[in-house]
């Protein structure tokens, strides 16, 4: 059982640093997709941090805090491996996530419009 929650620890770490690097224009290249507007960047980084402290958060509640602090720290440097080697290896693979950044649907939507703006 715990063995699936670490999966998932780092796979939700895996998208974070995958959003981290997306925001990076050589990445972003590399993908194929266009560059992200300046807004959309920090939406992205506030999103990867969110994830981060979040499983953070999650790994202290339920390993305590000497292991899941030790247990967030290796699958923090596990994650951001693997988005270097699926960046320089196969970048395609993160291409539906950097097209996914670009538009306005699903997490990076905005939640509401301030009044007098159209649409």
């Amino acid at each position: 059982m715990a063995f699936l929650l670490y999966c998932a620890f780092a796979l939700v770490l895996f998208l974070a640093f995958a959003l981290l690097a997306l925001t990076q224009f050589t990445h972003r290249r590399s993908t194929g997709t266009a560059e992200l507007p300046p807004e959309r960047v920090r939406q992205a980084r506030f999103v990867a941090g969110l994830l981060l402290c979040a499983v953070l958060c999650a790994a202290i509640y339920t390993e305590g805090g000497g292991f899941g602090v030790l247990l967030w720290a290796g699958l923090v440097s596990l994650a951001a491996c693997a988005v270097t080697v699926v960046l320089g290896w196969r970048p395609a693979l993160l291409a539906p996530l950097a097209r996914l950044m670009l538009f306005s649907t699903g997490v990076f939507s905005p939640t509401h419009q301030p009044p007098g703006a159209g649409g």
